[in-house]
């Protein structure tokens, strides 16, 4: 774990106290409120991160390289 300060807006503040309060009973587990918002957060589209993985072949040349990465890809946004 790592501490360090932050400066919050007023009402980011007023909100995170508040969800500690109600799902914590305190304000000591405010660091659980914000990594969970974090770890939940939505891109700019409004969709939450994930990884994409796919398997490819191995010893690919450059340009097979690039067919089996869109195929991954599109097979992967399905």
């Amino acid at each position: 774990m790592v501490k360090t300060t932050i400066n919050l807006d007023e009402e980011i503040y007023a909100e995170i106290i508040k969800e500690s309060i109600e799902k914590y009973g305190s304000t000591k587990n405010m660091s659980k409120i914000i990594n969970q918002r974090l770890r939940n957060r939505t891109n700019s589209t409004g969709k939450r991160r994930r990884r994409i993985t796919f398997k490819a072949k191995g010893n690919l040349s450059s340009l097979d390289a690039d067919n089996e990465i869109r195929k991954g890809w599109e097979e992967s946004s399905k």
